[in-house]
This record gives structure tokens, C-alpha cells and sequence, in this order.
């Protein structure tokens, strides 16, 4: 009986991924800072030219990932105030 008084709501476990999404996103927004940080120290050097395309790469796939993630927290947003106004 105690399990079915701490069973989640639908409501519940979207309000629990979404914020599990929009930590990600924080993260995410964390590391485009450092990898810009880097992208500018590795063109900087001489000696690590070789690596700036590299670096340039995994810039635009965590760019790609945030826009993704965006996106998805928008439409979990969208979900979880649906399910609050169905909610009596």
C-alpha cells in the first residue's frame, strides 16, 4: 500500500525529466563556453593548429545537442502545463 501512495503521476515524472533535461541543458550551455575557450586557445598556439578543426567540430556537435535539448525541454513544457490545467 505504501508503494501505491508514492506512485508518480503522470504529471510527476514529466515535472522529474524535465528537470533532469533542463540540467542537462545547464551543462551543456557550460561546455560550449569551455570548448569556445578552447577553440580559441588551441588557434592561439602554433603548435596545436592541427587540432582546431577538430575542436571546431565537437563545438558544433554540442551546439547541435543544445538546440536539440531546447527544443525537447519546449516540448516538455508544453506537456507538463497541459497535464497542471487537466489536473483538478
Amino acid at each position: 500500500m505504501a508503494d501505491e501512495d508514492n506512485a508518480k503521476t503522470p504529471l510527476d515524472a514529466m515535472q522529474d525529466t524535465l528537470s533532469r533535461l533542463k540540467e542537462m541543458e545547464h551543462y551543456s550551455k557550460t561546455n560550449i563556453e569551455k570548448l569556445a575557450a578552447l577553440w580559441l586557445e588551441v588557434s592561439a598556439h602554433k603548435e596545436q593548429k592541427q587540432y582546431e578543426t577538430m575542436v571546431d567540430d565537437v563545438l558544433k556537435c554540442q551546439n547541435r545537442f543544445e538546440e536539440s535539448i531546447t527544443s525537447l525541454i519546449e516540448a516538455y513544457e508544453e506537456e507538463t502545463a497541459r497535464l497542471r490545467s487537466s489536473t483538478p
